[in-house]
Order: C-alpha cells, then structure tokens, then sequence
C-alpha cells in the first residue's frame, strides 16, 4: 500500500502569500520540488505567472531556476534586459520579459544538506533586486525547505505506521490458522519474503486481501 503525494499543505500556501508581502518587489513566488529520477515538479505557486515561468525553464532546460537546483550556485539571479544574463539563457531571457518580468531570482531549497527543491520569485518592477531582497528570499527558502522536509517526514511515518498495522494483520491470521505463536508466524512471513525476494508488506497485503500466501499454502 502506497499513500498518495500530499497536496501542497495550508502552511506552503501561506508561506507564498507571505512571501509576495514581505520581499519587497516580489509578485510572483513558486516551489518546485526535485523528486525521484531527477524530475522536478511545481508544488504550489502565487498565480499563472510563477506557474508559466516554471514551465518555460523546465521546458528549456534553462534558467535560474534549472542552475539554482543542479548547480554550483544555491542563489541565481536574471535580469531580463541584461546582456549578459541573455547570453547566459538565450532562450529563456526574451520569454522572461514578454512574462511582463524584469527580474527572475531562484534559491535553493536544501535540509540536512540535501537538495528537495527550488523557490523562484519573480518581479516585474524595474532596477533589479536590492541585496535585502535576496537575503529575505533566502530565508524563506530555508522556511519552505522545512516545511516540505517535515511534511514529508510525517508522511513516511504515516506509512510505517500502516505498514505495521498490515504486518501485524497477517501475523494474525496466521496464529489463527496454524496454531502459531506471533514470533513464529512473523518468522514464517519474514522467511517467505527473504525466499521470495518479495517485499513483507506485499505478502501481508496479499494475505489479508486473499487468504493465500505467495508459493505455499502453510508453514512447514
């Protein structure tokens, strides 16, 4: 049994809504999150904007963004009308200013050293970004980080809790059924999935949904 991903969670949302007040110039905020296999998927944003901008760099396979979560930099700023920035992300920076955009900065977001995510923010007001600005984008950043690291801690404990509670159902039922003591039938399930190469919760699962076990029909 696998829990579905969590849909982005109050405080996520409240954190953007935040954010756009806080950080001065800032309009347009997103979080993205790096999932298993490399890809990248948009988590929550403040409107179509942040959502199209997200969309362009994965598209592109460039941006501030894309540098921001596999490069060396944890901060990377685009100013749209920079030439050097436009030479940097030729495909990207012309597209950043028919968003109506003047400014792109992406930070990071890392916990316990490991790499879950990005927050972009975007602004469409002239003269770029002041030093405070990205230094209280940082620090939300680092907030957002929390918040998606121990969101996804409470899920992983959800699911270990299910999972022994399944393991513990199939245990019964072979106490039940054979006479077992609950160390032998946990024993049993254990040499079953070792044998089997198969996960112990999918023979619990397959046990309690049908009655039979994988390859035998009772302990020897």
């Amino acid at each position: 049994m696998s829990l579905p991903t969590p849909a982005p969670t109050g405080a996520v949302e409240a954190l953007l809504r935040t954010s756009t007040q806080a950080v001065p110039g800032v309009g347009h905020v997103s979080i993205s999150l790096l999932e298993r296999g490399g890809t990248v998927r948009t988590l929550a944003t403040t409107g179509d904007v942040a959502r199209r901008l997200d969309e362009l760099q994965r598209a592109l396979r460039e941006g501030p963004s894309v540098d921001a979560l596999h490069g060396d930099e944890s901060i990377v700023g685009l100013h749209a009308r920079c030439p050097q920035d436009a030479a940097r992300w030729p495909e990207l920076a012309p597209r950043v200013d028919a968003l109506g955009l003047c400014t792109v900065l992406a930070v990071r977001m890392a916990w316990e050293r490991k790499t879950l995510g990005v927050m972009t923010l975007g602004c469409d007001a002239p003269g770029g970004l002041p030093r405070q600005t990205v230094v209280l984008a940082s620090a939300f950043a680092a907030h957002a980080a929390a918040t998606v690291a121990l969101a996804r801690k409470a899920e992983q404990l959800e699911l270990a809790m299910v999972t022994r509670q399944e393991i513990g159902q199939a245990v019964g039922i072979l106490m039940e059924r054979y006479g077992l003591t609950a160390d032998a039938a946990f024993a049993y399930l254990r040499r079953l999935s070792q044998n089997g190469n198969v996960k112990l919760r999918d023979i619990a699962d397959q046990l309690r949904l049908t009655g039979r076990l994988p390859g035998e029909e009772g302990p020897s």
